[in-house]
């Protein structure tokens, strides 16, 4: 990384393009991200590293240089004109690199990768590590709330937006360059701030989305710790977009603490959201309304608590719109129980010493959830409790009827 170092400090336009993105800060100091700049010339670092003694084929198997097409002899980088970020594995070497693109580099070729990552070798599995795990350690050991963000810009910003702070904050990590995996899980489960929350921090547009419900399903675990919440941005920003705004480091800690919600919840919008998108007309009606319930209330079975599905039942009520109130409160009647009857479970009455009374929430092969309230507030101005008639039983097959109808 230091000959990438001295190129960065060499070249004026990639150190303005960090200033611009309030990450000047990453061109006078060093570490821990060491970020550097490969040059737009054809095969300057390949040039470098023969004339150190390090063969060719050594070069094209750590993903620094590749042959032409024309001449398959000829070897050129594979790195050209991008800033670059070291990737690192637990011990802290630089395993892999992830380069962006200039913004001269993109306008000349808008086909161009925004973001080029080294491919696999024997040294470095990309679903195996999270970029910023090596250069935080001192944050992860303290306990600081985990943060999952798309890549090294956001992973970066937050730690920026902290670097003066004494007090306990977040540490960002992100994939690097593939889709957030079971390994990668596992690292991010294993960090001491789990056990309080974990908020996904992606862009607000389909492929965050998409990388948000994957991670949730990933990090969802019987009897796992700590809360999975989802940031909040507007469309189309991120945290290194947040940073860049005046008193940005501010506004993203704030962000990042308080505009948070149950990833749980996102997920289900996100869902419906792409009901949405293939059917416009889908609310427009009490049968779509209801067949949107359907579809998306078997997530309240993947609630962390009996508090957080009923929460996420009258959040479904109020997306899907079955919930029209009427004078006589018939509307929000249906509402309740077309949500409660549509959650592909069995609903039976049962007695419990611990949380009286009187129903159980049961997912098949799943956490049990009592409903302790007989007077949810969803009905709070019936005089009596709502009959819900006879248990309605279904297979384990329905309840993932959300996942076949994406």
């Amino acid at each position: 990384m230091a000959w990438f170092r001295g190129q960065l400090a060499a070249t004026e336009e990639p150190r303005r393009y960090l200033t611009s993105r309030a990450l000047g800060t990453l061109v006078d100091r060093e570490w821990p991200w060491r970020v550097g700049y490969a040059p737009r010339t054809w095969s300057a670092l390949t040039d470098h590293l023969k004339d150190l003694g390090f063969a060719a084929e050594d070069l094209v198997v750590a993903g620094l240089s590749k042959p032409t097409r024309d001449n398959p002899d000829r070897l050129i980088d594979v790195f050209r004109d991008r800033i670059v970020f070291p990737i690192r594995d637990p011990d802290g070497h630089v395993v892999a690199l992830i380069g962006r693109a200039s913004n001269r580099f993109l306008a000349a070729d808008p086909q161009l990768p925004k973001y080029l990552n080294t491919h696999e070798s024997p040294l470095y599995r990309k679903d195996e590590l999270l970029f910023g795990v090596a250069e935080q350690q001192d944050r992860i050991r303290a306990g600081w709330r985990p943060v999952l963000v798309e890549g090294p810009a956001d992973t970066i910003a937050i730690w920026l937006s902290y670097s003066r702070s004494g007090l306990p904050g977040a540490v960002a990590v992100a994939p690097c360059g593939t889709a957030f995996g079971a390994a990668q899980a596992a690292i991010l489960r294993s960090m001491p701030g789990c056990r309080d929350a974990t908020v996904m921090a992606f862009d607000a547009d389909p492929a965050g989305r998409k990388a948000a419900d994957a991670a949730f399903d990933l990090l969802r675990q019987p009897g796992a710790q700590g809360r999975l919440l989802a940031a909040e941005f507007a469309t189309g920003a991120d945290p290194a977009d947040l940073l860049i705004r005046p008193n940005g480091r501010a506004q993203l800690r704030a962000a990042l603490r308080y505009q948070t919600r149950p990833l749980l919840f996102a997920v289900v919008d996100h869902h419906l959201d792409r009901l949405l998108g293939r059917s416009p007309q889908l609310l427009d009606d009490i049968g779509g309304r209801y067949e949107a319930a359907r579809i998306l209330s078997p997530r309240v079975l993947d609630a962390a608590d009996p508090g957080e599905a009923y929460r996420l039942a009258q959040h479904i009520v109020e997306r899907t719109q079955i919930a029209e109130r009427s004078h006589d409160g018939i509307g929000t009647v249906m509402a309740y129980a077309a949500t409660v009857y549509c959650t592909g479970s069995v609903i039976s009455p049962q007695d419990s010493t611990a949380v009286p009374p009187t129903q159980t929430l049961v997912a098949p092969a799943r956490t049990r959830f009592h409903r302790c309230d007989p007077y949810p507030p969803l009905l709070g101005h019936l005089p009596t409790p709502l009959n819900l008639g006879p248990p309605m039983r279904v297979s384990t097959a329905h309840a993932s009827s959300a996942t076949e109808h994406e």
